[in-house]
């Protein structure tokens, strides 16, 4: 059975680097065919993220964004890990429906993975994007997935285009400083008492979700005193996106540098991704917090810092 292979945008890079001019780039081109050859194998399947395909359209030349966009769809073949509010809703139905001992229907094999490029974000339906699509329209997307994202990589409106890179690095820098204020607080507490206050900051900010996910199963959930404190206690640490998410968060802000934009893609792509993927090709710096958080042995996923570790 095929794996799950996710690779950061650097990995990305060096491969597009190897598909777009082998004779200067010999060590990419070498690592963009060992890949190719592994695909044809059936050896993985290597979907996107939300990170990567903004990363893509974050870049203004239009020639070297076209040739990063090849590279993945031609690889990905338009396929994307599903966003974080899907993986959460699936991920904490199956825990409360074990722990309740409530019959319920596992999702599909490879529930967590769309062949439309805008599920990276969210699961489409009429009432979240706030209009409808035409079934022909989506048939044509799902038969044509790596066509339909190199059309939005690459033809997009260029107004659109950066309007967009401005309002997300905008939201990005509120988070930021929001983060960095956090730090100060908490900089001379333990990991464990930051780990359990990061936690509680999850619960709060997911309580309307975790309720209405129960309320679904059958439970009788209206406020936190509902859920009891224990299981609130263990939902962050038990579920997998959270958990990822809780060891991750506060091992970055253990760092002595500045926090970066670029690291919140990081850390919300591996948060997403390495509960799911079988092998994860990372930065350097991030595969170490996850592996000082034993995330690896935790989810069976190999993490890498090259192709040439494959």
């Amino acid at each position: 059975m095929a794996e799950i292979l996710y690779l950061d945008q650097n990995a990305w890079v060096s491969l597009a680097r190897g598909a777009w001019d082998k004779a200067s780039y010999p060590q990419d081109y070498i690592r963009l065919v060992k890949v190719i050859e592994a695909l044809q194998q059936n050896r993985f399947i290597v979907p996107l993220s939300f990170a990567n395909i903004y990363e893509t359209s974050k870049i203004n030349d239009p020639v070297r964004r076209a040739n990063m966009a090849q590279t993945q769809v031609t690889i990905s073949q338009g396929r994307v890990f599903r966003g974080r509010r899907r993986i959460l809703g699936e991920t904490l139905t199956a825990y409360l429906a074990d722990n309740f001992t409530i019959a319920h229907a596992p999702p599909e094999e490879h529930w967590f993975l769309s062949d439309l490029w805008f599920e990276a974000v969210i699961d489409y339906s009429p009432e979240t994007f706030g209009f409808a699509l035409s079934e022909a329209a989506l048939d044509h997307m799902r038969f044509y997935p790596a066509r339909v994202l190199f059309d939005y990589l690459t033809a997009n409106d260029e107004d659109v285009r950066l309007e967009g890179v401005r309002r997300f690095s905008a939201s990005s820098n509120d988070l930021v400083a929001g983060i960095e204020a956090r730090r100060a607080i908490v900089a001379s507490e333990s990991l464990a008492l930051r780990k359990r206050a990061y936690g509680a900051r999850l619960i709060i900010d997911e309580l309307d979700f975790i309720l209405a996910t129960g309320r679904r199963l059958g439970l009788d959930w209206n406020g936190v005193s509902d859920i009891g404190s224990s299981l609130v206690r263990r939902i962050a640490v038990d579920v997998p996106i959270l958990a990822t998410e809780r060891e991750l968060a506060v091992r970055l802000e253990d760092q002595a540098k500045p926090i970066a934009e670029n690291d919140l893609r990081d850390m919300s792509a591996f948060a997403t991704v390495l509960p799911l993927a079988d092998v994860v090709i990372g930065e350097k710096a991030f595969v170490n917090l996850a592996r000082q958080a034993r995330l690896d042995k935790t989810y069976d996923t190999r993490l890498l810092t090259s192709i040439d570790d494959l």
